[in-house]
């Protein structure tokens, strides 16, 4: 898990390298660099359940980025997704981590390609913590099942 954790060590780097007026190039890329540490997160956590050790690599290819926003979005409703009967806290790591991969996917998305805004560093390391959250929050929740179903709907075509 070396690669999510040296993409989130980078991010932070790149939104505190200027120490005044920090560049919108490094601040945007911080945004980036944090969003991709934690899709690499997820997409590992998911992989690492795979039986198979030498076909994790190609099975790491097929996540999609919208799929896994899409997925992350539906865990968040509480109608499609009640959790009854499961332990509040877990369900909360949980519901942190979809939270704040959706936000930093949204926030990446303004980062790469709209380049009418403006990033201030402190709104730059708030995303950054964002990611930092759900990094914690999978720390206490890898094992569970509910995050193993969680991890599974992130390349799983939706069938409603």
């Amino acid at each position: 898990m070396a690669y999510p954790d040296d993409l989130l060590e980078q991010a932070h780097h790149l939104a505190t390298r200027e120490r005044t007026r920090p560049r919108q190039a490094s601040l945007r890329r911080a945004i980036s660099t944090a969003y991709y540490a934690l899709f690499h997160l997820l997409i590992d956590e998911a992989v690492s359940k795979w039986k198979v050790t030498a076909q994790r690599k190609q099975l790491a290819r097929i996540f999609e980025h919208a799929r896994m926003k899409a997925a992350s979005d539906r865990i968040l409703n509480p109608r499609q997704f009640p959790f009854t009967a499961q332990d509040p806290r877990k369900v909360a790591h949980l519901r942190t981590i979809a939270a704040n991969f959706s936000r930093v996917y949204e926030d990446r998305q303004i980062a790469d390609y709209d380049n009418a805004t403006q990033w201030a560093r402190t709104d730059v390391l708030m995303r950054i913590e964002l990611v930092e959250d759900a990094f914690r929050s999978m720390n206490v929740i890898r094992d569970e099942t509910i995050t193993h179903d969680y991890l599974l709907s992130l390349f799983m075509k939706d069938r409603k």
